[in-house]
């Protein structure tokens, strides 16, 4: 119609629907998203106050199932995770990598991001690179490689070695011994944790596919597509009802 009166009051009514609302749910959000429709759909007439009810709500109801798919990831992912090293998702993560798994949970994955693995693998990596310099101080057996070496370790490093030649009979403050702790203990531990690092990336990606459940999301999209389809003819509606006028409806 041509010339429609605006009935929309200045505060609508209460929604017949507000009741319907989960506890969790921002009730002003939905009043909001109520007042937009009907201020893009003002009322003339009993349907077509009616009918933007209805479409709100069923925007609503699209908008909740957002957050349901988001619930179903986050559910499957804790689901599949562990804070156990190499679990079973890590493993199947890195199953064609070969050599010996890293020390890496799928739960610590998923915790990180890509910067802080970078940055977590080039402290390793140091770590390694400064072992290895003292490895080969120590291999070369020139005069005080020692105290060369065991200055070159990481300061925890150096002081792991000092307190385990104090609990330890195996170990003594020389050459010979800091030669087998950094061959037997520092190395392999400093490798496995900076392979950990390094894999990462690949841990996180198998965890967030697996996260997608297939056979609950088809539930998910096939709802979403009922709404879709809800949602466009109850708009129809309105728009032939706000086209046949008030003497009409």
């Amino acid at each position: 119609m041509s010339e429609q009166a605006v009935l929309i009051p200045n505060v609508l009514p209460p929604s017949p629907y507000e009741v319907a609302l989960l506890p969790w749910e921002d009730a002003e959000a939905f009043v909001c998203l109520r007042e937009e429709y009907f201020s893009a759909y003002p009322p003339g007439g009993p349907a077509e106050r009616h009918i933007p009810e209805q479409i709100v709500w069923c925007d609503w109801r699209r908008r909740r199932l957002v957050l349901g798919e988001r619930a179903l990831h986050m559910a499957s992912l804790d689901s599949r995770t562990s804070g156990e090293k190499r679990d079973a998702l890590s493993r199947r993560a890195l199953a064609v990598s070969g050599g010996t798994r890293p020390e890496i949970s799928s739960a610590g994955a998923i915790k990180n991001d890509d910067d802080e693995d970078a940055e977590t693998e080039q402290m390793w990596a140091g770590m390694v690179e400064q072992a290895e310099t003292s490895e080969q101080l120590l291999e070369a057996n020139a005069k005080d490689c020692y105290a060369q070496a065991l200055a070159c370790l990481p300061e925890e490093t150096a002081e792991w070695f000092l307190e385990t030649c104090e609990t330890e009979e195996k170990y003594n403050e020389d050459r010979e011994s800091l030669l087998r702790f950094l061959s037997g203990e520092v190395l392999p531990f400093f490798r496995k944790h900076l392979a950990g690092s390094q894999a990462g990336p690949t841990v996180r990606l198998q965890a967030w596919g697996e996260s997608l459940d297939p056979h609950r999301m088809d539930r998910l999209m096939q709802l979403d597509e009922r709404l879709t389809r809800q949602y466009e003819k109850l708009l129809g509606m309105l728009e032939r009802a706000r086209r046949s006028g008030p003497a009409q409806v």
